[in-house]
């Protein structure tokens, strides 16, 4: 099987890393062939550094890499656009109608799956695997819907990840060895937070939270938005760590972007990941560590209805004194009004917290992951 993946970066990096993702496990897990067609290398390079941005084309094993021209094919798009059986447009990135006329006269054409943005909602399983005939082409676009439910897409989850993650954290020493590695082992005492937040975050309780708090801890900071986030609180990070001004037990650690299989470790090894938008999100869950989500905010507070939804998942089944507390400070988290307090009291009943991530994330590895999912849908959809 022969797949093609087009990815266009509007901005952050999640597009990115989550179709990296996707094609490398489509590779690693599967064997299968894959070209994916991207238009930002700097942006993909960020989060895996082996990619060489000077080269419009590389190949990385079965994973061919291509600079995409949304334009128009050239030749070789065109002879390779001839031979995939699999074209995955991600998160309505659009094909213009010179890509879509080269899919069309193919006999037969490719399956044209629209992988879209993950969701909690309910209507992802109203629309998942939902046809969409072109209005003009001989081409069906299939809607394919990530999320939570068996009846949705489901969510990445390379076939060993658990495995490395049980692992990884029931050794210290490997944690030892990673902290080490990016030049971290002086936080292997202390408690460890990863601050992955969008610039517009608000942080004064967080803040305080720590500041009132005797337990020392390092807080990592990647740089970019969550920099920007914590500058609006009045502390600038540069290359080094910053302590606290009014609590020497708090100390802030610049990170540099890391290549996905680390930051995954990073979240492994810190006791609390402040994550955002949708690829954090999901490894945070798999990490089976405590989490905020901070969702991208769009208007008329539509975030805020997917964070809800999502709680209606992830706490269905949590303890009513954890379930009402955590509930009542994701949602005030994410309007800017939730209070030192907040914090405090939820990590007061930590451990109650940590064993309910544990379950969660071992109901979530019930489910089939989104690859397998996405080879079950092609098998049954593919034209003949």
């Amino acid at each position: 099987m022969r797949f093609g993946i087009f990815c266009a970066i509007i901005d952050n990096y999640g597009d990115a890393g989550i179709t990296w993702r996707l094609a490398r496990q489509l590779r690693d897990d599967f064997g299968q062939d894959v070209t994916l067609w991207i238009d930002d290398l700097h942006t993909l390079a960020t989060l895996a550094p082996e990619i060489r941005t000077t080269e419009k084309v590389q190949q990385c094993g079965k994973l061919t890499l291509r600079l995409w021209d949304r334009s128009q094919p050239d030749e070789i798009d065109r002879e390779i656009l001839a031979q995939i059986d699999v074209a995955i447009e991600a998160f309505g990135c659009g094909l213009s109608e010179p890509w879509l006329g080269a899919l069309a006269r193919q006999c037969p054409p490719p399956l044209w799956i629209h992988l879209e943005h993950l969701t909690p909602e309910l209507w992802a399983e109203e629309v998942h695997g939902l046809p969409s005939p072109h209005p003009r082409l001989p081409l069906t676009a299939w809607f394919f819907v990530p999320g939570f439910t068996p009846r949705t897409g489901g969510l990445l989850r390379e076939r060993t990840l658990l495995e490395q993650r049980n692992r990884f954290q029931g050794d210290p020493k490997r944690i030892a060895r990673f902290l080490d590695r990016i030049g971290q082992t002086e936080t292997l005492e202390a408690r460890r937070i990863t601050l992955f937040c969008y610039a517009d975050a608000e942080l004064s309780a967080f803040l305080a939270w720590l500041a009132h708090d005797p337990q020392a801890t390092a807080v990592f900071v990647p740089p970019g938005q969550p920099r920007q986030a914590l500058a609006r609180t009045g502390l600038e990070l540069g290359t080094k760590i910053l302590t606290h001004p009014d609590a020497p037990q708090v100390r802030f650690v610049p990170l540099p972007m890391l290549p996905q299989d680390d930051f995954d470790r990073l979240l492994w090894s810190c006791d609390f990941n402040w994550v955002r938008g949708e690829d954090s999100f999901v490894r945070a869950q798999w990490s089976a560590r405590p989490f905020l989500w901070h969702p991208y905010r769009q208007e008329d507070d539509i975030h805020l209805t997917k964070l809800e939804a999502f709680l209606g998942h992830y706490l269905a089944d949590a303890p009513p004194s954890l379930a009402d507390l955590a509930t009542q400070w994701f949602l005030n988290s994410n309007r800017g009004r939730e209070t030192p307090e907040d914090w405090r009291g939820l990590w007061q009943r930590r451990d109650l917290w940590q064993a309910h991530c544990q379950r969660w994330c071992q109901h979530l590895a019930l489910q089939e992951d989104l690859c397998s999912r996405l080879l079950d849908f092609v098998a049954r959809n593919a034209i003949k």
